[in-house]
């Protein structure tokens, strides 16, 4: 009785397993295709100086380029929208110089044309 106890108990758990296991691959997709979150690195929220050319921002996994949108805080004009780069930073353009005042800049990840993950609104101030 023992053997055939046994026997029946682990070719039951083996089949649901198997059969659990292409469900689970069928939608892991669909979470990953959901908006995650880019945590911002330099400048940092609140941060101020003189001179800020650089933006960074942590990497994010299966992100294939990244694109970063950079605003006045007072009136929302955009000065900035940079092209799809590949790394998880980014310079300003030469022809772009930053005056004295507040700024906002956000980052949207992608995985081709959609977006897998985007950043909260991050503020800085230039100063004089």
């Amino acid at each position: 009785m023992s053997a055939a106890c046994g026997g029946s108990q682990p070719a039951a758990p083996a089949t649901p397993p198997s059969g659990a296991t292409p469900a689970a691959s069928a939608t892991t997709p669909p979470p990953a295709a959901a908006p995650g979150i880019v945590t911002i690195v330099e400048p940092a929220e609140g941060s101020s100086s003189g001179h800020i050319s650089v933006f960074r921002w942590a990497a994010v996994d299966g992100a294939t380029g990244y694109r970063m949108k950079l605003t006045a805080s007072t009136d929302g004009r955009t000065i900035w929208d940079s092209p799809v780069v590949t790394s998880p930073e980014t310079h300003l353009p030469n022809t772009i110089a930053l005056e004295p005042e507040g700024y906002i800049w956000t980052v949207t990840a992608l995985k081709g044309d959609a977006v897998v993950a985007s950043s909260a609104a991050s503020r800085f101030t230039v100063t004089p």
